[in-house]
């Protein structure tokens, strides 16, 4: 059961692999915020909301319906400046691709009943058929440390390799067909 932490680190990861060109910190926090996003739907176990319901863990918040309002939502309000209009097509899309890898390492995991992945038009859950994540013996810390090894440390390895990778791209100079550095 990956936890808020580690899903925004795959946000992060996804942004600063995804950005044309060096990636910027507000489309990466962005897209981290975007990946946490999903679980906001925990605020219903103090409740006493029924996984049954539509609004129980891993339903609508978790499905592709949800990612697809909360780019459109996340781009207007954090992307409205003049600045951000050539770009606002592909912020939306990395941040739906976010919100998407939340569900998708939630289906990796044994905890609970699965993901409503097409929620409001189907309430079927799914989980994919290989489950890697989640302690089978139930077990905080032996979850935590899984989580750590498979999700969270690779996510920060993916997503600092991408920020080095762009912005050494962005500032080496362009070469020409021999190899060259090209000038003005």
């Amino acid at each position: 059961m990956p936890t808020p932490i580690s899903h925004a680190a795959v946000g992060f990861a996804i942004a600063a692999w995804t950005q044309r060109g060096v990636p910027t910190r507000r489309v990466c926090i962005a897209a981290a915020a975007c990946a946490a996003l999903p679980d906001v739907d925990v605020i219903g176990w103090p409740l006493h909301i029924s996984h049954a319901s539509p609004f129980g863990h891993r339903a609508i918040t978790h499905s592709l319906t949800f990612a697809l309002a909360g780019a459109v939502l996340a781009t207007i309000v954090f992307f409205r400046g003049n600045q951000w209009a050539q770009g606002r097509a592909r912020i939306a899309l990395i941040l739906g691709l976010a919100l998407v890898s939340h569900a998708c390492l939630d289906a990796l995991s044994t905890y609970s009943v699965g993901v409503e992945f097409f929620a409001p038009f189907s309430r079927q859950r799914f989980r994919f058929p290989w489950t890697p994540l989640g302690d089978p013996n139930g077990g905080f810390v032996g979850q935590i440390v899984q989580e750590a090894v498979f999700v969270l440390l690779p996510a920060v390895l993916v997503g600092w390799l991408g920020m080095k990778a762009r912005r050494g791209a962005a500032a080496s100079p362009a070469l020409d067909a021999d190899g060259r550095a090209q000038v003005g």
